[in-house]
């Protein structure tokens, strides 16, 4: 973990140091946090929700988790996909692909997701957003270090299991349209942030 870019194993610090606040805290407080930071699509349809909770849940969420498993298996691909592709990319370009990501995952859940009440939490949509843009630099015959093989064959599997998911939903806590919608995301926005004359940092 001490060996991660920084940028990576500061988004991991955050979710740990949220999820562990979240464990412990007053149940009003965890309540509070869920309602106003994880992205419920509900919420777009009333009048009477909170502006600013509007404007970053689609991104806020990404750093809310349901458990502890949950925040491994999200943070074991972020950290598999953070060591090779955030000094590919640059930090700034790493984060908004992240970002965009989730956010993409985000609109994609609420437009043909699953229950608008039920909310959203997860950085898988911001992580399958990093497989997307890991598609798109290998066929661009960009290297990605010895394992990118290994890298693609996670991608494919990501892809599979969530269009399972969706034809067959086996776990139907799991958002899979949210985590394809963070994956098509990613190789959009990656496109974009390398196409040629973008600037990177």
């Amino acid at each position: 973990m001490i060996n991660l870019p920084p940028l990576t194993l500061s988004l991991l610090v955050i979710m740990l140091v949220i999820y562990g606040v979240t464990l412990f805290a007053p149940a009003d407080v965890e309540r509070w946090a869920i309602i106003h930071f994880a992205f419920i699509p509900a919420a777009w349809l009333v009048d009477v929700w909170p502006a600013w909770s509007l404007a970053v849940s689609p991104l806020t969420y990404a750093f809310l988790h349901g458990g502890l498993m949950h925040l491994a298996l999200n943070g074991v691909m972020l950290a598999v996909m953070g060591q090779v592709l955030e000094k590919k990319l640059g930090m700034l370009s790493f984060f908004s692909i992240f970002a965009a990501g989730a956010i993409g995952g985000a609109l994609v859940h609420g437009l043909i997701g699953g229950t608008p009440e039920v909310p959203l939490v997860g950085a898988s949509a911001g992580v399958g957003a990093l497989y997307g843009a890991g598609v798109v630099l290998y066929n661009r015959g960009v290297s990605l270090g010895p394992n990118s093989q290994t890298l693609m064959a996670l991608a494919a599997f990501f892809v599979v299991v969530n269009l399972l998911g969706m034809i067959l939903p086996m776990f139907s806590r799991i958002a899979y349209v949210a985590h394809l919608g963070g994956f098509i995301t990613g190789i959009l926005a990656t496109a974009w942030l390398t196409r040629p004359g973008a600037r990177r940092s």
